[in-house]
C-alpha cells in the first residue's frame, strides 16, 4: 500500500510532528546524557535545513515537536537527519541493536490560529504531568525546551561524530570520544502568535501556563486521592520496558482551535490531494509531462519544488493567509 502523500494547505504551514519508539520502548527515557544528545541532534539537523522550532516533548516512548519549514521536503529532510541520528545513538546509549524508530513520522498541520499554536504549546508542556509521572513541566527531566521558552536562550547540546572518531581509531591514533564530540546550541523560535512580543511578555505567557498546568494536576491528584511518582521514578526505568497494550489513537491531519478554520482546511486539502491522485493515475496510465501540486512528493519523480523556491534564494515563500 503507498504512503498517504505529505501535503499542505498553504505556504510556510506550520506542523506538529509525533514519532514512537519500536514497541512503545522506552528507548527516550530521560538522562542528561540523552537530553543533551536529543538537543544536539536537533541542532545539527536545524544547520543543515531551515527549520524553526516552536515547542516539542519527549517522553519515553514517543517525541512531538511543532515545526515549520520552507518546503515540505526540508521538512521530510530535516526529520530523516535527525530521527537517523537520534535512533543511532539511542542504541547506542540503551544497548538497542535495531532502529528506535522504525514507521513513518506523523504530521498535522497547525493553522495560523493563535488559540491552536498555543494549544500545542500547552499540549507539550503537559508531558508528564497528566500521566501522573510529575507534578508539572519544571519537573519533567526530559526535553521540553522550557529553558529556551523562559529565558529566550538557546539549549544545548551535543552531536559526536562516530563516522570521524571509528576512522581514526582504524588508523590506530591514540583518540577519545571527546576529540569529536562537536557542543552545539538550539535557538527556540517564539510562536508566531508571539513574535511581536517581547522576552519578557512570552516568559510570562509561559509561566503562567506552567501555572495553570501545576494547578490542574495538583487537583487531579486531590481528586483521586494519587500523587506524582516523580522524577526519580521516570529516570530509574528501563529503557527496554514497554506497555503490554499500546495505545494508539488515530492521529489528526489538522490542528485548528475554531470549527469553520478545520472545515476550511479539510476542504482545501480534500482539493489538493484530489489533485495529487488524478496526476498519480494519469502517470501510473502511462502519460508524460504529468503536473503534479506544488510542495509534493510524486511517486518515483523529484520533489515538485514550489515556484518561490524555483526562482532562487533571492526570492521569499509568499506570506501564509
Amino acid at each position: 500500500m503507498s504512503r498517504f502523500p505529505r501535503l499542505w494547505t498553504r505556504p510556510n504551514a506550520g506542523v506538529a510532528v509525533m514519532n514512537r519508539c519500536i514497541q512503545g520502548r522506552h528507548l527516550l527515557k530521560p538522562s542528561p546524557r540523552l537530553n543533551q544528545i536529543v538537543v544536539g541532534a536537533l541542532a545539527k539537523a536545524q544547520e543543515k535545513y531551515p527549520v524553526e522550532i516552536y515547542s516539542g516533548a519527549f517522553a519515553s516512548n514517543h517525541f512531538h515537536l511543532h515545526l515549520q519549514a520552507p518546503t515540505v521536503k526540508i521538512q521530510a529532510d530535516f526529520m530523516a537527519h535527525f530521527t537517523r541520528k537520534l535512533s543511532f545513538e539511542t542504541g547506542i546509549l540503551y544497548d538497542w541493536e535495531t532502529r528506535t524508530f522504525p514507521d513513518r513520522y506523523h504530521s498535522s498541520e497547525v493553522s495560523q490560529e493563535p488559540e491552536a499554536q498555543i494549544q500545542r504549546l500547552v499540549y507539550h508542556l503537559k508531558h508528564g504531568a497528566k500521566e501522573g509521572l510529575v507534578s508539572g513541566p519544571l519537573d519533567w527531566p526530559g526535553v521540553n525546551f522550557l529553558d529556551a521558552l523562559i529565558t529566550g536562550e538557546p539549549l544545548k547540546g551535543i552531536w559526536i561524530d562516530r563516522s570521524g572518531y571509528y576512522r581514526a581509531r582504524s588508523r590506530g591514533e591514540n583518540v577519545s570520544l571527546e576529540d569529536f564530540t562537536e557542543h552545539l546550541e538550539l535557538p527556540i523560535a517564539p510562536l508566531p502568535c508571539w513574535a511581536h512580543l517581547n522576552q519578557e511578555s512570552r516568559r510570562d505567557f509561559v509561566l503562567d501556563i506552567i501555572r495553570e498546568i501545576e494547578e490542574e494536576t495538583a487537583a487531579n491528584h486531590a481528586a483521586n486521592g494519587t500523587a506524582p511518582l516523580g522524577a526519580e521514578v521516570v529516570l530509574a526505568g528501563d529503557p527496554h520496558d514497554y506497555p503490554k497494550k499500546l495505545k494508539k489513537s488515530p492521529q489528526p491531519l489538522f490542528h485548528a482551535f475554531r470549527k469553520k478554520i478545520r472545515q476550511d482546511m479539510r476542504e482545501a486539502f480534500a482539493l489538493i490531494l484530489a489533485a495529487y491522485y488524478e496526476a498519480s493515475k494519469r502517470l501510473r496510465s502511462g502519460e508524460g509531462n504529468v503536473e503534479f501540486p506544488e510542495n509534493s512528493f510524486p511517486p518515483g519523480l523529484p520533489f515538485v519544488e514550489p515556484a518561490w523556491a524555483m526562482a532562487g534564494p533571492a526570492l521569499k515563500a509568499p506570506e501564509p493567509g
